[in-house]
């Protein structure tokens, strides 16, 4: 029942997809469509990248290990959107296609390039996580065995991702959007009746488990801090930006999109904590969601559940997997191989990027465990882009020159902390933004400052 349900919704996004993707007819559509979405759906679209496996595996994880404080993993993502709802407009007013793009024209190339790749690694990365948590869902389903759990959960991504764009991939996002809130929304009260009730859950569980701030303050801002550096450059909420319908639009959409994933966020912690009441033997705390959607809600509820647990990886996936491809056309191909490719081969090359991002994601994930460390990597080394983003738009002191060893300095940082084992027990985001940021500065006042061809786009 459960693995028929998920299939006949999946069929219908593949249905929905591919009626909106007759309307693509060139790159632009394909990557920001048409900059024409309105407030709604930008609102839907940026409620489902935000709650991906991250946190449906991640922060729900650490819920059934630790209790409410994992909430502070998505609060820092959640202010970071905050955050961005008050550049909104002067994102859509850039018209860009890329988050390195902007580097590029505020800074200079070789910028954008290391700015790009540091993109496409994260991303890719975050794809395999997306493969990984669709494999955890048809396993406890229906026993699909996890490779090729994996393979049939890429193939569905790629292909989507490959015939729809961003004008599928955002209007299926606000369906699978509003099945989320409705699972989580109907699921939380039968997981509570599953526990005995809230009393019996404060008997069963430690009281820190129940309290925001859990052990320490300092706990709650080592999840915090390097989330809100990642949500604020995640490149495919920027994209999301980049394509409402005007600057007023984009503005009501990022806004609107916070108290829906504040609801989000806290009934998902909720929830996973009262399932350590209910499943307190699972081996894998990040299968919480999916465990108590499988065998502990009514079945009607629990398809309900699946399926938007299938909403959220398919959701991210696809949105990831769009972003860096966008980087490799956009950033690279259009930039050092071939500037002036006619709009039919873009579109096409845009589409077998996808292909094979999809692929090595999969192989990643699939063969390499060890790419673990390297998501880890991948994430702090993105979210150390921030110091150049926020300086672009609110520094105009800022050089070229130091724009570029700002971002060289998130990756070499990331790579070098993280291999003397965290020193005097600093979290290597703390250090990569304490570095990239201090670089910025410095490098900024004994370096040539910008051209204003170069401040004009920023104005």
């Amino acid at each position: 029942m459960y693995l028929a349900a998920i299939l006949i919704y999946l069929f219908a996004l593949l249905a929905v997809g591919a009626w909106l993707a007759r309307r693509v007819k060139d790159s632009k559509s394909f990557l920001v469509a048409d900059r024409a979405l309105p407030w709604y759906v930008s609102t839907g679209t940026i409620v489902a990248t935000f709650m991906g496996a991250g946190s449906l595996i991640g922060a729900a994880g650490l819920a059934y290990k630790v209790g409410l404080s994992a909430m502070w993993m998505d609060i820092g993502g959640i202010l970071a959107i905050v955050a961005l709802a008050f550049i909104a407009g002067r994102i859509r007013r850039f018209e860009g296609l890329t988050t390195p793009e902007i580097l590029g024209v505020r800074f200079n190339e070789p910028t954008r390039l290391v700015a790009a790749l540091i993109i496409i690694a994260a991303e890719t990365a975050i794809v395999g996580y997306q493969i990984r948590a669709g494999a955890y869902v048809l396993k406890l389903v229906a026993g699909v065995e996890s490779g090729t759990g994996m393979i049939i959960t890429a193939a569905f991504i790629i292909g989507y991702t490959m015939f729809a764009g961003m004008l599928s991939v955002a209007y299926t996002d606000l369906i699978q959007g509003v099945t989320i809130i409705l699972a989580l929304l109907i699921g939380a009260p039968f997981v509570i009746e599953a526990a005995g009730g809230m009393s019996a859950v404060a008997a069963s569980l430690p009281p820190e488990r129940l309290s925001l701030l859990g052990s320490s303050f300092r706990d709650a801002m080592k999840v915090l801090f390097p989330t809100f550096c990642l949500v604020f450059v995640m490149q495919p909420i920027w994209q999301r930006i980049f394509s409402c319908r005007d600057e007023k639009t984009c503005r009501i959409a990022v806004s609107a999109s916070v108290p829906a994933l504040i609801f989000l966020v806290a009934i998902l912690a909720f929830t996973a904590t009262i399932g350590a009441v209910v499943l307190p033997n699972l081996e894998d705390g990040g299968t919480v969601i999916i465990a108590l959607a499988a065998h502990t809600l009514p079945p009607v509820i629990g398809v309900v559940m699946l399926c938007a647990a299938v909403a959220v990886i398919v959701s991210t996936g696809d949105s990831m997997l769009l972003s860096a491809s966008s980087n490799i056309i956009n950033d690279i191909y259009l930039r050092y191989i071939n500037p002036k490719a006619e709009e039919k081969r873009i579109l096409l090359y845009t589409r077998l990027v996808v292909l094979c991002l999809g692929i090595l994601a999969l192989i990643q994930i699939q063969y390499f465990p060890s790419i673990l460390a390297m998501v880890i990597y991948a994430y702090t080394m993105e979210g150390g882009l921030a110091p150049a983003l926020i300086a672009a738009f609110y520094w105009k002191r800022a050089t070229p020159i130091a724009g570029l060893v700002c971002v060289l300095s998130a990756g070499v940082t990331t790579v070098t902390w993280e291999a003397m084992g965290m020193p005097f027990g600093i979290d290597t985001s703390f250090m990569t933004i304490l570095v990239s940021t201090a670089l910025l500065i410095v490098v900024s006042y004994v370096t040539p400052a910008p051209t204003e061809q170069q401040l004009s786009s920023f104005k």
